[in-house]
């Protein structure tokens, strides 16, 4: 079981803060994106309990419940959530998460291997939900990533966007500074898949 520690003075905060959203059963969700890369976060968020899935962990507090994603424990177990002020004066919520730039790849994997990896656990799950799926090709040495999309994506009218403003975007928040574009280098078709 993992361990988060939330403590007093931050567990009265978040219960008077969901009070006020007077939605019942609502939890307090613990994220971390582009986990193993440059740009990885942490966050919290409200969570009404209908977007609870079978696939959280939960932490009881006094009152409340917070949940985290189990793919994402092992990079936020042994936070610490505190409560205390800044130079206003005013609440400070601290999110000190120790395991948050824990890798799953070796120190010495490349650019490609970590780029292939996030590609494949973040990127390519969200075009499942349209049946489609997207692979690393290459990774040249100025920072072009080379794509080949599949299943439902191929002759997808929205490949494009996905590519700029969906996959792109995502590689720049992961691994900033070190991606120069994103290129698609599928040869396009379409099938029975194909969606849009």
């Amino acid at each position: 079981m993992s361990k988060i520690s939330v403590t007093e003075k931050a567990q009265e905060y978040f219960l008077r803060i969901i009070e006020k959203q007077k939605m019942d059963g609502l939890a307090i969700r613990l994220t971390a994106t582009n986990t193993g890369t440059p740009g990885v976060q942490c966050g919290i968020l409200y969570c009404p309990k209908e977007y609870i899935t079978p696939n959280d962990e939960h932490f009881q507090m006094k009152g409340f419940e917070i949940v985290i994603d189990s793919a994402v424990i092992p990079y936020l177990d042994e936070s610490v959530i505190d409560l205390g002020k800044d130079d206003k004066g005013e609440d400070l919520l601290t999110f000190h998460a120790p395991n948050l730039n824990k890798q799953d790849l070796p120190e010495d994997a490349t650019l490609q291997d970590r780029i292939a990896r996030f590609i494949e656990t973040t990127v390519s799950p969200s075009l499942a939900s349209h049946g489609g799926a997207v692979t690393l090709d290459s990774v040249t040495e100025d920072g072009v990533v080379k794509v080949r999309f599949e299943g439902g994506c191929l002759g997808c009218s929205m490949v494009g966007v996905t590519l700029k403003d969906g996959i792109e975007g995502q590689l720049n928040q992961a691994f900033p500074g070190l991606i120069k574009e994103v290129i698609d280098v599928t040869e396009h078709h379409v099938t029975d898949e194909t969606f849009g």
